[in-house]
């Protein structure tokens, strides 16, 4: 399968839970992943990271507030 079809695949997955798709935009815009290997790498490892809780979302929130680009 490739790269960017299982990339998006599971994006989609990350959006389904809770606070996951946030954790993952803050963790590419932290590490400055641009491909869709270091994308897929990110999302595959907050998947398996476990759930997030409400502090911590917030947290991945703040942050990408404070550095995304308008």
């Amino acid at each position: 399968m490739p790269t960017f079809i299982k990339l998006i695949w599971l994006e989609l997955k990350l959006t389904g839970e809770f606070g996951q798709h946030t954790k993952y935009r803050r963790l590419c815009l932290e590490r400055n992943a641009t491909t869709s290997a270091e994308k897929l790498q990110i999302a595959e490892e907050v998947l398996l990271g476990g759930a997030t809780g409400i502090a911590e979302c917030q947290c991945h929130t703040i942050y990408l507030k404070q550095h995304e680009k308008a």
